[in-house]
């Protein structure tokens, strides 16, 4: 669903010059109000909204709502400054053409170097922290290193499920409109993400 929800829009864009306002309006702010916009939009559907789903379903602990709130938007607004620093300095560094090898270029450093030591790493320790009701101690005692490289190799395998068609797509908008869309994917990466750290 996330990538059919994605590769409509991405076909939207291109396809219908009708919408091309919409999107550039979109494109405008962003730019506008960079990195801002980044950090803050990336707080809200990452953090926010998966937050708000989960309290709707009762998969947060009795007492921790406001603690889980500050740790999901602010764990995303991190997620959202780290990530458009990345796109920004994909862009500057490999330009914005979107021809084959440029396009293949972006994805294989977004999820490659980028994911393997940044991406996953975090998610798995900070996500993890959280479900040890943010304690290191706990942390450490529920992950001795089989069960963390388990738990790695689950998180890794997941994003790459989602994010190398994801990715694809982002790379193929302009500049200004592919952390917008990182963010429609991210929040159901969020929620993703949380059902399987849990599990």
């Amino acid at each position: 669903m996330v990538q059919a929800f994605a590769g409509t829009l991405v076909a939207l864009y291109c396809l219908a010059p009708e919408l091309r306002p919409w999107f550039e309006l979109i494109g405008a702010i962003k730019a506008r109000y960079n990195p801002g916009f980044a950090i803050i939009s990336t707080a809200f559907f990452g953090g926010l909204i998966p937050w708000l789903v989960l309290m709707h379903r009762g998969r947060i602990p009795s007492g921790q709502h406001l603690r889980h709130l500050s740790f999901y938007v602010g764990f995303w607004a991190l997620q959202g400054a780290v990530v458009n620093t990345l796109y920004s300095g994909l862009n500057a560094w490999l330009g914005p053409n979107k021809d084959l090898q440029t396009l293949l270029l972006k994805v294989l450093i977004d999820q490659g170097p980028f994911n393997l030591l940044w991406g996953t790493p975090c998610c798995l320790f900070l996500m993890g922290w959280k479900d040890a009701e943010f304690s290191w101690s706990r942390f450490r005692v529920a992950n001795p290193p089989r069960v963390l490289a388990h738990r790695f190799l689950t998180i890794q395998v997941s994003a790459w499920v989602v994010w190398i068609p994801a990715v694809t797509m982002i790379y193929s908008l302009p500049a200004d409109l592919q952390i917008p869309l990182f963010n429609l994917v991210v929040c159901f990466f969020s929620l993703l993400l949380t059902f399987v750290s849990r599990g």
